[in-house]
């Protein structure tokens, strides 16, 4: 009989068919630590002005860079869950 779900008849569970990845905490802490110092230099490079102007710009990209980073990390842990 074809089983689509590849059911054990043993009742062992099975083992996953790829281990789990490592990295993926770490990574998200990353993110996390690099949106917090990129939005806080954001804020007061902007607050300052002048030619500190361009740095809080620069910072403003990374910093939604870093929440891309962290809304795909999000769906694609949940996805492999």
């Amino acid at each position: 009989m074809n089983d689509p779900y590849h059911l054990d008849p043993s009742g062992r569970p099975t083992a996953p068919a790829s281990g789990r990845r490592g990295g993926g905490v770490a990574l998200r802490a990353l993110l996390w630590v690099v949106f917090i110092v990129s939005a806080a230099t954001n804020i007061v490079g902007n607050t300052i002005g002048g030619t500190s102007t361009l740095v809080g710009m620069g910072a403003g990209i990374i910093a939604v860079g870093c929440i891309a980073g962290l809304i795909t990390h999000h769906f694609v842990a949940r996805r492999r869950a």
